[in-house]
């Protein structure tokens, strides 16, 4: 499955499949169950949303949280729960929830069939579930689901839902390309030109004279509490162990060494190696013919370039391994041939070989004493990677029986170190001079997935090499601290939001005087405003994009505008307010520049692919019938960002 919704992703379909499905398939398929297991029943509390003949439990809701916010940590370590959900995480998985169902009761209603026999080819091309022969495996297959926690009717609905997009997207998303007439105006938009003038009014200038009453300074504090909020912190426990814990079982006796070299007492005997001139014919007439010329006084090279063949040479060669790359009629003709003369010639892989004794080299036999090191350093290497095999593999045994880390580091004479409490980041807040170790690089993300009930888990620190056994020894959940630990913040917050609210008020009469036919900076300059200033500015759109950076907020908004307007925009983080004020417009024209209208024609048509596909999920949803429970979903979002007042 895996295999085919990448090879569909990459298709001109992919952008809509990518929109509506790997946000969810590919987090919720590996993490977590994504079945809408609860009743069919009306919709209730137990119930987010309804979905045709479908409910989506408020359990099912949970789980996909969850997941969408493993999968953001990856590049968000410090991002939790309260703050995924205010930026829409809940939301936008709510949707995907409702879009794939929708789709899949669509394509049940208007016969688009998905057989039980082409779920099972997709989960054939599972690689979890291959057996050691690299072929399906039934066992393999409930050994996989076991292991990422689902049930396998879990991953029969999950295939099932993207087989379902996958025979429906394209149909949608298979529209025209843009025309012509669409695509020259775009294009000749992108090399528009504007000029203008953007006037920046800080928040600074209007802090309030007199610092706030504890009673605004605490309702100010409660009201946002999510901008105060700390992330998660865990103090991990971890045992560090490399290979060199089982050095000194592993290194071999003598009666081990002995016994290695009986067994292998071919490889220590003495022998013989040749190095060889040879070259290939058809048939056995042209051996003979190469052979019959060179016993005539003629080079083997000769020969062979008045046929147009090449000689090849080989040194060192043993005749086991000649006879297995060529034949064993050949590495008994050629350790038959005395030195500089041409064996005889024999049939090989390839054809007929004439092969010349250029030089017999003799191995002398290397005694036990002689190849003791050796013996050593090999049994040594392969006895020591078994015994870390079977030591991780019991340790991870342990632990899944319930073992704790204290265990299983005095089974092995481990010490078990604490860090601090850290972020996922390794942060430690009440410290900003702490340096984690460099193992945490690698123990963090894997501690903070890990349950806080004691669960331990032996993760790999360098491949095959390094290990650390970690568990959560204590934890803080994300929460905002005291408000006497950051009143200093809070009430130089407190001011900026204060301060932002005259700077709106302000920049509102500025762009009001500026409508009313004043200049920009006399209007600014009349206002007395400190720390107020004008920037210009002047380009194209392109120019603008190809700074490889987002555009900055007023100058999109400059290009969003009519010419001689102005508008006003908050800044980020209450820092301010902006008057943006665009003062001339060069409209572009892209005739003639056929590169750009082929660029843009694939990107419109693009476009209206996704669109295409967007409308007839939308369609799908109306037709099957959506009812979402409200009630549910705030109880829900209250509870998830804590301001249900728990």
């Amino acid at each position: 499955m895996i295999s085919s919704i990448r090879s569909l992703i990459n298709s001109k379909f992919g952008a809509v499949i990518a929109l509506l499905f790997v946000g969810m398939i590919a987090i919720a398929f590996a993490l977590g169950d994504v079945t809408g297991s609860g009743s069919f029943g009306g919709l209730s509390g137990g119930n987010v949303a309804r979905v045709g003949d479908r409910n989506i439990t408020l359990g099912e809701l949970n789980d996909a949280l969850d997941n969408r916010l493993r999968a953001e940590r990856q590049n968000n370590p410090t991002l939790d729960m309260a703050n995924f959900v205010e930026g829409g995480g809940l939301d936008s998985t709510l949707e995907q929830l409702i879009n794939r169902y929708a789709l899949a009761e669509f394509g049940t209603r208007y016969g688009v069939a998905v057989s039980d026999r082409l779920i099972g080819s997709e989960i054939r091309k599972l690689p979890g579930a291959m057996g050691l022969d690299g072929k399906f495996s039934a066992e393999a297959f409930r050994a996989f689901a076991q292991q990422i926690g689902v049930s396998e009717q879990a991953i029969r609905d999950d295939i099932t839902q993207n087989l379902f997009a996958q025979q429906i997207i394209p149909a949608a998303a298979s529209g025209p390309a843009a025309p012509d007439s669409m695509v020259l105006p775009y294009a000749s938009l992108v090399l528009e030109q504007r000029s203008g003038q953007v006037a920046s009014i800080p928040s600074t200038a209007f802090f309030p004279p007199n610092p706030p009453s504890e009673t605004v300074l605490a309702k100010y504090y409660n009201d946002n509490a999510a901008k105060f909020t700390i992330p998660e912190k865990r103090a991990i426990s971890y045992a560090i162990f490399d290979k060199s814990i089982i050095a000194a079982r592993a290194k071999p006796s003598e009666a081990d060494i002995a016994a290695y070299y009986k067994a292998n007492a071919a490889k220590y005997a003495a022998s013989q190696t040749r190095n060889i001139s040879q070259v290939i014919v058809p048939t056995e007439a042209a051996a003979k013919s190469v052979v019959a010329q060179v016993t005539a006084g003629k080079s083997l090279a000769e020969v062979a370039n008045g046929l147009g063949l090449a000689v090849t040479t080989m040194n060192n060669v043993a005749k086991a391994n000649l006879a297995g790359t060529a034949s064993p009629a050949i590495a008994d003709a050629v350790f038959a041939a005395a030195k500089g003369t041409v064996a005889k010639p024999a049939r090989g892989k390839l054809g007929w070989a004439v092969v010349r004794v250029d030089a017999i080299n003799q191995v002398a036999a290397k005694s036990l004493a002689a190849a003791r090191a050796e013996i050593e350093t090999e049994l040594t290497k392969t006895r020591g990677e078994e015994m870390l095999t079977e030591m991780t593999a019991e340790i991870e045994d342990s632990f899944a029986d319930g073992s704790t880390i204290t265990d299983m580091a005095k089974q092995n004479g481990l010490k078990v170190e604490t860090s601090p409490k850290l972020l996922a980041n390794g942060q430690n807040t009440a410290n900003p001079g702490y340096k984690p170790i460099p193992e945490m690089q690698v123990i963090l993300p894997a501690a903070f997935q890990l349950d806080t009930n004691g669960e331990a888990q032996l993760v790999e620190l360098v491949p095959g090499e390094k290990f650390a056994m970690i568990a959560v020894a204590d934890f803080d959940e994300a929460a905002p601290p005291p408000l006497a630990d950051v009143r200093p913040i809070v009430q130089q917050q407190w001011a900026l939001a204060e301060g932002a609210k005259a700077a709106r008020a302000a920049a509102e009469r500025i762009r009001k005087a500026v409508d009313g036919g004043q200049p920009l900076q006399t209007a600014l300059s009349a206002a007395n405003i400190q720390g107020a200033q004008i920037e210009s500015i002047k380009g194209t759109r392109a120019d603008l994009s190809r700074q490889g950076q987002q555009i900055a907020p007023p100058v999109a908004m400059m290009f969003a505008m009519k010419k001689g307007t102005a508008k006003t925009l908050q800044g980020g983080g209450n820092r301010g307010w902006y008057i943006v004020y665009l003062t001339d417009v060069v409209k572009g024209d892209a005739r003639g520049n056929a590169e750009m209208l082929v660029a843009r024609k694939q990107e419109i048509s693009g476009l209206l692919q996704t669109e295409y596909g967007a409308q007839l999920i939308a369609a799908a949803a109306k037709d099957v019938g959506v009812t979402k429970n409200d009630d549910g979903i705030a109880e829900l979002r209250a509870r998830l960002t804590n301001r249900d007042g728990n």
